[in-house]
């Protein structure tokens, strides 16, 4: 069977590293990201970053921070970016690796109190 593959951005604050991806079906996503599940935010210019919906209750302890205008709070663990076709499947995303570096304030630690 064929999967398409979708070019991508991941954003990995533990290794500090952006860069270009392929991506094909949700398991891929779940594998690139390193969770079972993960939920959407989506961004202004019509892509959409795929994060680890349980990364505040799991444990992870680094976030990425872009810039207000693309999303103004930080996203916990690993974010892969894609595009969004007319009819709402993922494509390709429109951003380069130095177009996500541009819009990447930082990549931080998320401190816990756990008392």
């Amino acid at each position: 069977m064929f999967t398409l593959m979708n070019k991508a951005i991941l954003i990995d604050p533990f290794q500090n590293t952006i860069q270009q991806v392929s991506v094909g079906d949700f398991r891929d996503i779940q594998r690139k990201i390193g969770c079972d599940v993960f939920t959407c935010v989506r961004f202004p210019d019509g892509n959409t970053a795929y994060v680890d919906d349980e990364g505040l209750i799991n444990g992870t302890d680094r976030a990425v921070r872009f810039v207000d205008a693309v999303y103004p709070q930080p996203l916990a663990g690993r974010v892969l970016i894609l595009g969004d076709s007319p009819d709402g499947d993922s494509a390709d995303c429109t951003w380069s690796v130095n177009q996500a570096k541009e819009k990447v304030k930082y990549l931080l630690d998320i401190f816990r109190d756990d008392d």
